[in-house]
């Protein structure tokens, strides 16, 4: 008998996705990647209650509710407005991208 269904090398959003949602299927997952946490470049540390982004800052991106409900299912995101501001020959102009 087979150990393990799949091995999943790395462990970002991709594998934590695949893996869990493998294992909710009966497979059976072993994971592994260098880092000695889950989340790849989203890993985010609470310091002092604050939640620092370890490997700079990320945003997750999407218009799909069910999508949107999926990954707050396991964290809670915020939501983000992105709103750049451009000065050009001395003229402001903010872009509200969202």
């Amino acid at each position: 008998m087979k150990e393990y269904d799949y091995l999943i090398v790395g462990a970002g959003l991709w594998g934590c996705v695949f893996a869990h949602e493998a294992t909710k299927r009966g497979k059976r997952c072993l994971v592994v990647d260098r880092r000695p946490h889950t989340g790849g470049n989203t890993y985010c540390e609470s310091i002092e209650g604050i939640n620092v982004h370890a490997y700079g800052a990320h945003i997750f991106h999407t218009n799909d509710k069910d999508i949107w409900e999926y990954v707050n299912s396991f964290v809670e995101f915020n939501r983000y407005t992105n709103s750049p501001v451009a000065n050009y020959r001395g003229n402001y102009t903010i872009f509200l991208l969202t």
